[in-house]
Order: C-alpha cells, then sequence, then structure tokens
C-alpha cells in the first residue's frame, strides 16, 4: 500500500504557546485514522493543517 500522507517531526505554534509538537504521522491507503482526544489538545489544529489552512513550524507534510 501507498503512503497518502506522511507527517514528519511537525509541530505548530501559536505565539509562544505550542500546539502541536514533533508529531510523526504515516496514513496508506485504506487506513481508517480517528483523531482523540481531550478539548485543547490540537486536533482541529491537526486537521486544519493537514488541509492546508494553518502553516506548520517545523517538520514536512508530504501527501
Amino acid at each position: 500500500m501507498s503512503t497518502l500522507i506522511e507527517l514528519s517531526g511537525f509541530s505548530k505554534n501559536f505565539g509562544d504557546t505550542s500546539v502541536l509538537r514533533d508529531i510523526d504521522l504515516s496514513v496508506k491507503e485504506g487506513e481508517v485514522v480517528v483523531i482523540l482526544g481531550p478539548s485543547g489538545c490540537g486536533k482541529s489544529t491537526l486537521l486544519r493543517c493537514l488541509n492546508g489552512l494553518e502553516l506548520g513550524h517545523a517538520g514536512s507534510l508530504r501527501f
């Protein structure tokens, strides 16, 4: 199976607040992924970065 999305060392900050820190994620064709966590942990920010609505500050995002 080929990799559809790959995050490597991905980080996102808002000012001095680090929202996503050093995220590594690989999603292959046919996989189902659930993003789960408490309120305020960065789930929506991660989705916004994956959609190109927000830019990361470090690491790489490949499609």
